[in-house]
């Protein structure tokens, strides 16, 4: 089966906190034909991270820099291969300084996920790195965040 499908099963918001396991799943997500966007979070703000989401994601100059217009952008983009993989890093440095704004970026990707592939054919992953081995998300459109296969017992995030 491949990676993709396993990864959408229960959600496509897949957490990380060892960047070497991240590495590997990009490498080979990026093999299965997904598009890779990749965005440094350690240094967001609510004063730039939409400038950040507009630059990485190549988005329009229209871009209205609100959480409703990245919906609006993230649900037009197309990809060159079959889906589209949004790599977060160091997500923990947002989502602690503003956790609303960085649960609501990752709910609209998990909203925009399920209709890309029950619309539209096309799969939207994203992985979010922390170094923060805690982390997590719940409900994000009516799911949560899991860790990824190999990260998924806590010993493994070295808890």
């Amino acid at each position: 089966m491949e990676l993709w499908r396993q990864l959408l099963l229960n959600g496509a918001i897949k957490l990380f906190w060892s960047k070497d396991v991240l590495e590997d799943y990009i490498n080979e997500i990026t093999k299965e034909k997904f598009n890779i966007y990749s965005l440094d979070c350690s240094k967001w703000n609510l004063k730039n991270y939409h400038e950040y989401l507009a630059s990485s994601l190549h988005f329009p100059d229209y871009y209205g820099k609100n959480l409703d217009a990245f919906n609006d952008c993230l649900s037009d983009m197309i990809p060159e291969g079959i889906g589209i993989c949004l790599v977060f890093r160091n997500y923990e440095f947002f989502s602690r300084n503003y956790p609303e704004d960085a649960y609501h970026i990752l709910d609209i990707i998990q909203r925009n996920s399920w209709r890309f592939l029950l619309l539209e054919d096309r799969k939207l992953i994203a992985f979010v790195q922390s170094n923060d081995p805690t982390i997590g998300f719940t409900n994000l459109g009516g799911m949560s965040a899991e860790w990824n296969n190999e990260e998924w017992l806590n010993k493994a995030r070295g808890i």
